[in-house]
């Protein structure tokens, strides 16, 4: 997983009050060692899941 690569949630996510569901679609802004991503979700909001709660969509 890299910096700038889009993801889409495979599970539901709840942080910082917000919640998002399996489908929803962000780009990865931080990639932290314990397995946790930082994800600016489209709807501009942060997430933080784990690396196997998302795929990798192809480049566009």
């Amino acid at each position: 997983m890299n910096v700038g690569q889009r993801i889409e949630l495979t599970t539901r996510i709840e942080s910082l009050g917000n919640t998002a569901r399996p489908g929803d679609q962000g780009t990865v802004e931080g990639v932290h060692t314990d397995g946790y991503l930082t994800v600016r979700m489209d709807n501009g909001r942060p997430q933080f899941p784990r690396t196997d709660e998302v795929i990798v969509l192809p480049s566009s």
